[in-house]
């Protein structure tokens, strides 16, 4: 049977370079971000957030600009639920099948990469949680890459369980601070552990 992974971990710790390194091993990647992105394009949820927010938070191609929707909902946990209730329900639906179709598929695994996965309580769709950790002057060396500013990052940092909470839950820490000789050969004898034990004991909590 097919076992979900959870990748999860701090704002700037790397998740996603490690995703593209269990791609490039051909496990499957289900991107959450990915589809929060898709969701923000369907017309429904347009709707409701130009009648939630206004035209200020949409672009020249009336689309919504994420970054100015973000300085709104990050500043406010009641905007910042109220956004959650319109997407992650379709989130979580999409989750769901393109796991349902990666095992009609014969995958072996598929990882989860959704940095809320804890906050929205999607731990149930993975059988082990994988957490990235990076000291904060790394993470904050990459976000400023991404050109966000300080208080960006905190307020979005503000709105995920601390860093130590989520090593906490996890199953597996990666440490990941910039070595990527040295990722590629965790995630290498990770997958080993993993083939292994699931030849041993191929049952799961999902079935």
């Amino acid at each position: 049977m097919m076992k979900t992974l959870g990748i999860i971990g701090g704002i700037g710790s790397g998740k996603s370079t490690i995703a593209e390194m269990f791609r490039q091993r051909g496990i499957p990647i289900i991107s959450a971000d990915t589809l929060g992105h898709q969701a923000l394009l369907l017309p429904n949820i347009k709707d409701a957030v130009r009648n939630r927010w206004g035209t200020s938070v949409f672009d020249d191609c009336l689309e919504i600009d994420r970054r100015k929707l973000a300085a709104i909902v990050f500043a406010d946990k009641k905007e910042l639920a109220y956004l959650k209730s319109l997407t992650h329900p379709l989130i979580a639906d999409e989750v769901h099948r393109q796991r349902e179709e990666h095992r009609r598929a014969g995958a072996s695994f598929c990882l989860l990469d959704a940095p809320l996965l804890l906050e929205s309580g999607w731990d149930h769709f993975v059988d082990l949680i994988i957490f990235v950790d990076a000291p904060p002057e790394v993470r904050w060396s990459r976000v400023q890459s991404r050109g966000w500013t300080e208080p960006e990052w905190k307020q979005r940092e503000a709105a995920q369980f601390s860093m130590e909470e989520k090593a906490s839950r996890a199953d597996v820490v990666f440490d990941n601070i910039g070595d990527v000789e040295h990722l590629q050969q965790c995630v290498d004898e990770f997958m080993n552990q993993c083939r292994m034990e699931l030849f041993h004991n191929p049952s799961g909590k999902h079935g």
